[in-house]
């Protein structure tokens, strides 16, 4: 009797396992328990580029912002501002010796007080001063001293954008005023961009203000206000926004004056959208190159000049810390496709051949 019941007993603990067994293998991913998986998502990998030159370093100048020139005797200069040392610093733009200081402090014609942002265009230098509250125009390469432009308008301008016209120039102008030391409230943000037109003949400058510029209400609003761009071709007005919860570019219609809601560096960039350049491919195609500012992980970003989708980003192997960008497509010296010029950590400039940057980071006109 005990064996019968020892062998009832195995049988239906036996039977038992392999139901449960077999139940367990027809259960489906969704009737399973749910546990959390943890994916680690990484950012793209960027690389590191070694700058083709480096120009001496020295902070003292305070060093902000570069601009390209090619001299009437074929010399090939890069102009510097030094906000600190009020000087505009002269570099051999193809190894970046140091070739001579011009100009001094001070507030009267052909003096400077903080000057920031700088743009060369022609036989012209026209130079933002922080603190004299003015964009100073000079003669290249004497830097003799043209005239001012909005010295009665502008109150803390940083950056500066200026395009040709048929026959005069029109110059955009970022105006960081402030209120109480700290943002004004949106609807006082409406003077962020001053735009005039001006003209050259005979060593005399007129100007004419033509319209200020900046949204007072959504997300075109200009916080903080630096670098600007304009490329007329595509009726774009590119600005870096450098709130730091709003790190990225904001594109206004040349046309209108408003934003015309594209960005570009949006969830992308870190720390703070500073300089922009643009590299022309012709037709209203190219690149735009824009710097996320930082002192350890200073990263340049490259985007399609019109779908403003991302290309391509690089680091530099010892830049850091950008302010200011330049980019130039004359080809000089060894360099076939110009170059691209960024200020390093307030004290000098690295440099990056673009046919060889263009090259390893699989960039091309189309």
């Amino acid at each position: 009797m005990k064996s019968i019941t020892k062998l009832l007993t195995l049988c239906f603990v036996s039977f038992a396992i392999l139901t449960a067994c077999n139940d367990k293998s027809n259960k489906t991913e969704e009737n399973l328990p749910k546990t959390e998986s943890k994916v680690e998502i990484k950012e793209d990998t960027i690389p590191t580029i070694k700058e083709t030159f480096l120009s001496k370093w020295d902070d003292k100048d305070n060093v902000d912002s570069p601009a390209f020139y090619v001299t009437p005797q074929g010399e090939n200069w890069v102009i510097a501002t030094g906000k600190v040392s009020n000087d505009l610093l002269i570099y051999n733009a193809e190894n970046g010796e140091l070739i001579k200081r011009v100009l001094k402090s001070g507030a009267k014609a052909g003096e400077l007080n903080r000057p920031n942002g700088i743009w060369v265009v022609d036989n012209i230098c026209a130079i933002v001063e922080r603190d004299n509250h003015r964009v100073q125009v000079l003669s290249l390469p004497d830097f003799k001293h043209l005239g001012f432009i909005a010295n009665d308008k502008l109150i803390k301008p940083y950056g500066l954008s200026i395009d040709k016209l048929n026959d005069s120039y029109r110059l955009f102008i970022t105006d960081n005023y402030e209120k109480n030391d700290s943002i004004p409230p949106n609807e006082e943000l409406g003077k962020r961009v001053l735009e005039y037109t001006f003209t050259v003949k005979n060593g005399k400058l007129k100007s004419e203000f033509k319209r200020y510029i900046g949204d007072t209400s959504g997300d075109g609003v200009l916080k903080i206000v630096e670098s600007v761009y304009a490329d007329p071709t595509n009726n774009t007005l590119l600005l870096s926004e450098e709130d730091e919860t709003l790190t990225y570019l904001k594109s206004y219609n040349l046309t209108n004056g408003t934003f015309d809601g594209r960005t570009l560096g949006k969830g992308i960039m870190k720390y703070q959208a500073e300089g922009i350049a643009l590299y022309d491919c012709g037709n209203g195609e190219g690149f735009w190159f824009c710097t996320d500012q930082a002192k350890g992980d200073n990263t340049f970003y490259i985007f399609d000049r019109k779908t403003f989708e991302k290309v391509a980003a690089f680091k530099s192997e010892t830049t850091q810390n950008t302010d200011g960008v330049w980019l130039t497509q004359t080809p000089f010296g060894p360099y076939k496709k110009g170059v691209f010029y960024a200020v390093h950590n307030d004290g000098g400039i690295g440099a990056f051949d673009l046919h060889m940057l263009f090259d390893k980071l699989g960039i091309k006109c189309k």
